[in-house]
């Protein structure tokens, strides 16, 4: 038998490769990427393929050593002074859970980035380091030295607007035009560790700023050009138009509101309110037309039927009848249809109202030719009235209704949609257990009446039919509204950094910051100007130490 020498003998040996991950995400990308790797290094390789992969790797390296030197030279900064290593990725170490945010602006960034690559006076290589980081409201100020020549250099991450940083003033121009009150801000800020400006700041951005005035002429013309839209309506498209407005409930702010209307060019002729006898006195001594909202008048319809729908046993078809139980809900439907189809005839509406009593009754002489009861084979769905005390007490109860009682103001069929509309809009901006200061409630309400002309007609993109567990037998169709725009907030900062442009007195900053220099010199100032530096100091929140510098003021 043939016998084979050592050296033909095949030998097999294995290689252990020890390695260390800091947490078993890190160490299944790494066996990810080997197995990726594995396939386009040493494809159909199904043995060996570690094997192969390492020799292809040895191979690569020392076949190009001059490669290998470069790699070297780039990855000789240490690796505080890298800019793009592992810093994208948060670990979860120590430091990262402290990190203060602060805000940057796109172009002071790019003055930060080619300033850090420019030399210094000393000709030497850039490596400039930050020996300050001090935060302004929401403002990073840094200071930067050269390790050679120990020049120093300043860098905020915002300009300057009138003396005071330009991303202080854009965050308290977001927050208020937001509805966000104060507080909210300022504890959202606070939380997200971003600097947050104090209320003295944001008075001062109100006030000395002009940005209350600048909201307010905003808001003038948005009105003026609400009227226009009004005026160039198809609906009012004639001389001499006329226009129905709904306003308020309270007469005082119907006397203050009613006039201004008025003086803007509108020639009202009628005024829908919810149900206030003072102000119908009110609108007919100005020869206009008094209509009173449809859902306040029948809002109550069910209660008051209700005395006559259900009771005790004993009290049966006494005072309350067995034949109107099923009446109370459909009494309701059907006054909503009689202000809708009157034709504007108060005397033709208070027939058709009490037409209701004949129809349950199984008289359809009076009824519309399009109800259901004219058609063949009519089924009547609520219980006969054949009783005459229950005939006479549905009639009664008919007759005591705020719609029959008032048909000469229901007969429109009017309602306050538009008006409670707004009034639920306003909430975003003027929150009812908030007591205003008078500037801010103004402010405030000239915020929500540019959000609502410019939203209050957006067109539906489609309609959804919906029923509520609770009312079965309502039907409703909500309709999805295309996105909203905020152009008026736009149109506030324009005008608001124009004034202040024009306005605007450059600020030097402390004797100690003589020898700052902003990086690069024409970064600073918003319209281009060179400034060293601008007076925070009321809005300084954040400092190196991360306390407070002054009391909230309240």
């Amino acid at each position: 038998m043939a016998t084979s020498s050592p050296e033909d003998t095949y030998s097999r040996f294995r290689l252990h490769l020890q390695g260390s991950f800091s947490s078993q995400e890190e160490k299944e990308t790494f066996l990810r990427r080997f197995e990726a790797a594995k396939q386009l290094l040493a494809p159909g390789c199904k043995r060996n393929a570690t094997i192969s992969v390492l020799n292809t790797l040895l191979d690569r390296v020392l076949t190009q050593p001059e490669n290998v030197q470069a790699s070297n030279s780039r990855t000789s900064y240490s690796r505080n002074e890298m800019m793009l290593d592992s810093a994208g990725i948060y670990t979860g170490d120590e430091d990262a859970s402290d990190q203060d945010l602060f805000v940057v602006e796109r172009k002071t960034f790019k003055s930060l980035c080619s300033g850090l690559v420019q030399q210094c006076g000393c000709l030497s290589n850039p490596s400039w380091t930050i020996v300050s980081f001090i935060k302004k409201g929401h403002v990073a100020r840094v200071q930067f030295v050269c390790p050679h020549c120990k020049q120093s250099r300043v860098w905020a991450s915002s300009r300057v607007l009138a003396g005071h940083y330009l991303a202080n003033q854009k965050l308290v121009h977001a927050f208020t035009c937001a509805g966000m009150l104060p507080r909210q801000y300022m504890n959202f800020a606070l939380f997200a560790g971003m600097g947050v400006v104090k209320q003295k700041y944001i008075s001062s951005v109100y006030l000395n700023q002009l940005y209350q005035q600048v909201v307010a002429d905003v808001a003038e013309e948005s009105m003026k050009a609400a009227v226009e839209r009004v005026k160039e309506s198809p609906h009012h498209a004639t001389s001499g138009e006329q226009h129905r407005v709904a306003q308020t409930r309270e007469v005082a702010c119907t006397k203050i509101v009613l006039p201004q209307v008025i003086a803007r060019g509108l020639n009202i002729t009628e005024v829908a309110h919810d149900y206030q006898a003072t102000i119908k006195l009110y609108v007919r001594q100005l020869g206009m037309v008094n209509s009173y909202d449809t859902w306040h008048g029948t809002k109550n319809v069910v209660k008051q039927l209700r005395r006559i729908c259900a009771g005790t046993v004993r009290t049966r078809d006494r005072t309350w009848f067995t034949e109107l139980s099923d009446k109370a809900r459909c009494t309701k439907v059907h006054l909503y249809w009689c202000m809708r189809n009157c034709g504007g005839n108060p005397v033709r509406l208070r027939a058709m109202i009490m037409n209701i009593s004949k129809h349950f009754q199984g008289d359809h002489q009076s009824c519309s030719s399009e109800s259901p009861c004219q058609q063949p084979g009519y089924v009547p769905k609520r219980k006969p009235l054949t009783m005459p005390a229950a005939i006479s007490a549905y009639e009664a109860a008919l007759r005591k209704t705020l719609i029959y009682k008032n048909a000469d103001s229901c007969h429109l069929c009017r309602d306050t949609y538009w008006v409670e509309s707004f009034n639920h809009q306003l909430l975003t901006y003027l929150p009812k257990r908030i007591h205003f200061h008078t500037k801010t409630f103004e402010m405030r309400m000239n915020l929500a009446v540019m959000d609502w002309n410019e939203n209050c007609q957006r067109m539906a993109t489609s309609h959804h039919e919906y029923t509520d567990v609770r009312r079965p037998d309502h039907h409703s169709t909500y309709n999805v509204l295309v996105k909203k725009t905020y152009r008026f907030v736009n149109n506030i900062w324009s005008m608001y950094v124009l004034r202040n442009i024009t306005s605007q007195q450059i600020l030097q900053d402390d004797e100690d910051d003589d020898d700052d220099m902003v990086l690069p010199d024409d970064a600073a100032l918003y319209d281009g100007d060179y400034v060293d530096s601008a007076r925070e100091d009321d809005d300084y929140v954040c400092s190196e130490d991360g306390g407070d510098d002054e009391e909230e003021d309240n």
